[in-house]
């Protein structure tokens, strides 16, 4: 899965290009990414 992850006023977030990538399960990726520990770390996806 390609993304970009952006950060500002203290909030950092990773952004896909639902468009070209397909992201099965939304909930759960979303949960599974934003994990500081074992994910990329984010507030939301």
């Amino acid at each position: 899965m390609k993304f970009t992850k952006m950060h500002g006023c203290g909030n950092d977030y990773v952004y896909v290009n639902c468009f070209t990538e397909k992201v099965d399960h939304p909930e759960e990726t979303a949960i599974l990414v934003s994990d500081r520990h074992f994910g990329i770390g984010s507030d939301g996806l």
